[in-house]
């Protein structure tokens, strides 16, 4: 009897969680596109910790989102080792399989209404691979899926 009741309940304990998994990367500040292939499945949350800088020693750490305020304004006159223009110095850029680029923070909020996620995405710092070498720390970016 307590081998049945165990048997309907292993199916209990290992619903949805059980076969969830994070798939995760550390993207290197000093790095350029570095890649990370997602399996087929549902995004369940993007998340990250850590935090980089475009020029080490001269300004402070900063997450996915970049610069502002006082440090962006300072970077200004540097525009021109930006990777991309529309995006702040130090910002995390992602690149999906069909080649688009968007900030991190996009990709994060649309990845969990992605309808097949499979495939190669790349991320990088927003900042030239010519800049690189001054560059310090990563970003460590982990996608949870089921």
């Amino acid at each position: 009897m307590t081998l049945v009741r165990l048997c309907l309940l292993l199916p209990l304990l290992f619903s949805s969680t059980a076969f969830a998994a994070d798939h995760c990367i550390d993207v290197q500040a000093k790095g350029g596109w570095q890649q990370l292939a997602l399996p087929g499945g549902k995004i369940t949350g993007v998340r990250y910790s850590g935090g980089w800088s475009v020029i080490a020693g001269m300004y402070k750490a900063v997450g996915p989102r970049g610069y502002s305020g006082e440090d962006a304004r300072k970077l200004g006159p540097l525009y021109g080792y930006k990777y991309d223009q529309a995006y702040a110095f130090g910002e995390m850029l992602v690149r999906d399989q069909a080649g688009r680029i968007v900030p991190f923070a996009e990709f994060a909020a649309l990845a969990v209404n992605t309808r097949d996620p499979a495939g190669v995405y790349a991320f990088r710092i927003n900042d030239k691979d010519v800049a690189l070498p001054d560059n310090a720390g990563a970003i460590r970016v982990c996608i949870s899926m089921r």
